[in-house]
């Protein structure tokens, strides 16, 4: 299984912290949103995939220049952002996986707990797989009913997605190159098919997509004990 990790966005919610910086550059606990999320693809054993770019652009490619943790295949969307689908189909429109592929938003940082595995493959009539966590009060995110069997329902529920996912490149066949086109929209028409699941991620997460949440998180000791880990990983990642 390839990973894809999505950094094309403005990070405007992030205020003035991303005038000169793509948010998946931006640092927590002296560890960038990107490089972490390139450590959790290593932990389970991701060898290669892509990465779609856009926004302060040529920073994330000058970022990854040196970078040999991942054999990554850079779509840089230069005329305008794709949104996430556009954005997936044309970085592989060329070169279309046959094996489901994991989807990564760096801007959501993931604790896993030690006996977490990721799924390789797409449960039985699936062609969408989301992690989940369970809402908390006064959380605004889409609401998401999990059904006994793991179907997905949107617009009601406890549950939340956290931008983990395993998705069968087959629902971006109808998906234009180069144009503009949300996931949301495949999300919702596949749950109406029942052809959409989803299981509580085993873990923890931070999301940091908003301003307040990054000042409020950005000199606490968030990584804990794997920091250290984490940051030889790092290192070894961008040796040359």
């Amino acid at each position: 299984m390839k990973v894809f990790f999505l950094a094309a966005g403005f990070g405007k919610r992030m205020g003035d912290w991303t005038n000169d910086t793509p948010k998946p550059l931006l640092k927590i606990d002296g560890i960038s949103f990107l490089d972490y999320s390139f450590y959790l693809a290593n932990q389970w054993k991701l060898k290669d995939g892509w990465i779609n770019v856009h926004y302060l652009g040529e920073k994330i490619i000058d970022h990854l220049k040196n970078f040999k943790g991942l054999k990554l295949q850079i779509s840089f969307e230069k005329k305008e952002i794709l949104g996430t689908a556009g954005g997936i189909k044309t970085a592989f429109h060329k070169n279309i996986p046959n094996e489901p592929i994991l989807l990564m938003n760096p801007d959501t940082l993931l604790f896993p707990e030690s006996d977490f595995k990721i799924r390789k493959n797409l449960p039985v009539h699936s062609k969408i797989h989301l992690y989940l966590q369970k809402l908390k009060p006064n959380e605004n995110y889409t609401k998401i009913h999990l059904t006994y069997d793991g179907k997905i329902e949107f617009g009601s529920g406890d549950y939340y997605y956290i931008g983990l996912s395993i998705l069968d490149p087959s629902v971006f066949d109808e998906v234009p190159v180069n144009t503009h086109y949300n996931l949301s929209a495949i999300f919702k028409d596949l749950a109406k098919t029942n052809q959409i699941t989803g299981e509580v991620f085993k873990g923890t997460s931070l999301d940091l997509g908003e301003r307040k949440l990054y000042e409020d998180s950005i000199n606490q000791n968030i990584f804990g004990e794997k920091k250290t880990s984490i940051l030889t990983f790092i290192e070894d990642s961008f040796t040359n």
